[in-house]
């Protein structure tokens, strides 16, 4: 294949792989809405339940980011900050964890619990469904998972991963394969990730299967 065929081809995935995004419908996030009916304690109670494989397996989706004591790392879209706080512990002083989210009040949850577990180096930002909110070049890892999905725009989103990555920094995503049609959609395909973050400053390292009913896909800031 010459180069001008696989330029050609990588465009198409991308594009292909966008279309299949949007296709699912041009509002994804729902959490918005679930956050002005709910109470962050009910939303707490949810997200880390041990019906969810996410909750039961924290420990092995922590470890895919190879931790070690003095990281930046943030969880984009954390929800009670089940994960963040883990992360918090094993990072240790001086590294950090910042944990993101769109609503007011789960932030105030996310923060208030981690000062009560004693976890001075967690903070809890709120952002726009577009950005991360994180300071170009200022952190080594970051998590998304079970929100990748739900994003509107995921390119926009991407683009900001990159930028708050400091290079060689590490990108994981756990997510759920896409399933039902239209409205009625959920979830997104590990190749439709795969397409969009390579062609938008990522190097895919790789992907598996350890979590039930999910993938988890790691890459590498270029």
């Amino acid at each position: 294949m010459s180069s001008y065929q696989r330029i050609v081809s990588t465009t198409l995935l991308a594009f292909c792989a966008t279309a299949t995004v949007w296709a699912q419908g041009n509002q994804r996030n729902i959490w918005d809405q679930q956050y002005r009916t709910r109470t962050p304690a009910d939303i707490a109670a949810q997200f880390e339940s041990n019906s969810r494989p996410v909750f039961r397996h924290r420990a092995a989706i922590v470890d895919l980011l190879d931790l070690k004591a003095g990281m930046a790392v943030a969880e984009i879209g954390a929800g009670s900050g089940f994960l963040s706080r883990m992360i918090a512990a094993r990072v240790g002083n001086p590294g950090r964890a910042i944990a993101t989210e769109l609503d007011d009040k789960m932030v105030e949850y996310m923060s208030q619990r981690a000062l009560s577990e004693g976890l001075l180096n967690f903070k809890a930002i709120k952002v726009s469904p577009t950005s991360t909110g994180l300071e170009a070049s200022s952190v080594d890892a970051i998590l998304i998972v079970n929100t990748f999905s739900f994003f509107d725009r995921p390119v926009d989103m991407l683009r900001s991963v990159a930028t708050s990555l400091r290079a060689g920094g590490l990108l994981v995503v756990v997510d759920f394969p896409r399933t039902g049609r239209g409205a009625n959609a959920e979830g997104i395909d590990a190749r439709d990730i795969s397409a969009l973050a390579t062609t938008n400053g990522f190097e895919k390292i790789d992907e598996a299967s350890g979590i039930p009913g999910h993938y988890s896909l790691r890459f590498r800031r270029r």
